[in-house]
């Protein structure tokens, strides 16, 4: 019976995987780069996703796009989901961030880790399961204050 079981648990695998024939990349970038260092306040930061369909033969859906740490903020991912990509297609999804002061970058940094750097995760979720991708964020100090430029 336990091999039974161990059948049909697997077989549900099997066909759950062939029903869900989507796959995605994707690579998030803050003014381009993949490791971005904010040296002076305010900062106005780009950040991109671009997710592409990496299925060999099968457009693929994107159900819902999620980036807690831009949702917190009240910070909006355009464009809205579902969206559809054909084979190797991709998609541009833009946000903008203003970081007003150290003070408020050091906050976002500990919302996310114990140092003066975050990495906020962007996932992508598909019928096939999820794809994530993420940028970091390094917060220098802000030395104009002191009178040093």
């Amino acid at each position: 019976m336990k091999k039974g079981t161990i059948a049909a648990a697997a077989a549900a695998v099997a066909l759950s995987g062939a029903a869900g024939a989507h796959e995605f990349a994707c690579e998030k970038t803050i003014e381009g780069e993949v490791v971005h260092v904010v040296e002076a306040y305010p900062a106005t930061l780009h950040i991109k996703v671009v997710v592409t369909n990496t299925h060999p033969t099968d457009a693929s859906t994107a159900l819902s796009v999620r980036d807690d740490l831009l949702a917190r903020l009240g910070v909006k991912i355009t464009p809205e989901t579902p969206f559809t990509l054909q084979v190797g297609q991709s998609a541009e999804l833009d946000a903008t961030l203003t970081i007003r002061s150290e003070a408020e970058c050091f906050r976002l940094s500990r919302a996310q880790a114990c140092a003066s750097s975050f990495e906020d995760a962007f996932q992508v979720l598909f019928d096939g399961g999820v794809a994530q991708c993420a940028a970091r964020l390094i917060c220098m100090r802000d030395d104009r204050r002191d009178g040093k430029e």
